[in-house]
């Protein structure tokens, strides 16, 4: 190797540690732009809508319709703020107030049948008093005043974080083909013609699946808000929301929205001492989630996965089941998505695979 090759490969080793090195330092900016993304295809629909509006024979300006797509997501935004805000104070309220000997005194008895279950399965070292001062750990409202002092704190952050996802949004919708040029920019010219089916694909693809996740949200969030309020659950609508904003977790998010949905229920009676049997209560409450996670997994999940994706249910199942195990529950999120894009990726440069045609097949 000539020593001018030895130098370029050194300085081009180099300066791939440097651009890595600087990418991780600035990584919130990818999150941002991530996040845009989303944002950004969510609202195509609704630009595509405005911009085959005429204003005397010209066509509506992207600008506008980008602030318009921006002020939709704000006035929803303001919806949350508005009716969740005061609900999700009055529960922190409860739980700060809440009376830790009541708690015990009312849970008395599942803790009794607790410390003899784990008696009969010769399970030592745990009894009541070992449960009830677990109990009391998790109700330390001291750690929860410091939470709450931290997220105060942390205004600032979310501040500008909110301020660049919308500043990246806008100019996303407005200049339509800026991801195009960019990627042009950096792309050899016998792959432009592939590069850009497979922006296309996925934009359309993407587009479908993050308006059905968001679809999701609000018709689980309806559900379960709906149904507990049929059984005057305090804060129906605060744990409605919670629920279908975690039902975005893949097959575990149910769980972990009724065990919150339970935790917040119980607090709330136990902290109005209405003296009643916290049992038929509990069934009630999974009785709600249980109509909810059979509409998600019979209903929702086909329709929002398999057709806005074009991918078998099976398929999926195992994609998210993998992707779990690789990277917990951020991979169960993120792999629906980029499986999607790894597909079209796939069809476009590796069809005369057989595999990827079988996987491919539906795109």
């Amino acid at each position: 190797m000539k020593t001018n090759q030895i130098v370029r490969f050194v300085l081009g080793i180099v300066g791939l540690i440097i651009l890595v090195w600087f990418a991780w330092q600035v990584k919130q900016v990818f999150v941002y732009f991530a996040v845009a993304i989303v944002l950004a295809l969510m609202g195509r629909p609704l630009m595509s809508k405005l911009s085959q509006i005429k204003i005397k024979g010209h066509s509506f300006p992207d600008w506008a319709g980008g602030l318009i797509v921006i002020v939709t997501y704000l006035v929803i935004l303001s919806l949350f703020f508005k009716f969740l805000i005061p609900i999700l104070a009055q529960q922190i309220d409860i739980i700060v107030n809440l009376d830790v000997e009541l708690l015990l005194q009312e849970f008395s008895g599942p803790l009794a049948s607790l410390e003899a279950w784990f008696k009969d399965m010769n399970i030592k070292g745990i009894n009541r008093e070992t449960i009830q001062n677990e109990l009391v750990g998790y109700l330390n409202f001291n750690s929860v005043s410091s939470a709450f002092e931290n997220i105060l704190s942390g205004l600032g952050t979310v501040l500008v974080a909110f301020m660049s996802i919308l500043f990246i949004t806008f100019f996303l919708l407005k200049d339509k083909n800026i991801v195009n040029n960019i990627i042009d920019t950096v792309t050899p010219d016998k792959y432009l013609k592939s590069i850009h089916n497979v922006l296309s694909d996925t934009k359309d693809l993407l587009t479908r699946y993050f308006i059905g996740v968001a679809i999701q949200v609000s018709i689980i969030t309806t559900i379960v808000s709906v149904g507990l309020s049929i059984f005057n659950v305090p804060n129906a609508l605060l744990i409605g929301f919670l629920a279908g904003l975690i039902n975005i977790i893949p097959y575990i998010g149910p769980i972990i929205g009724a065990t919150f949905g339970i935790s917040l229920s119980l607090l709330s009676y136990v902290h109005m001492d209405l003296g009643m049997d916290l049992g038929p209560l509990i069934l009630k409450i999974l009785s709600v989630f249980a109509v909810a996670q059979l509409t998600d997994n019979f209903v929702l999940q086909p329709l929002i996965f398999s057709k806005s994706v074009k991918a078998h249910p099976l398929e999926i199942f195992v994609v998210i089941m993998a992707a779990g195990m690789i990277a917990g529950v951020l991979g169960m999120i993120l792999a629906v998505p980029t499986y999607t894009f790894l597909r079209i990726v796939g069809k476009e440069f590796f069809q005369g695979y057989k595999v990827v045609q079988g996987l491919t097949k539906d795109l």
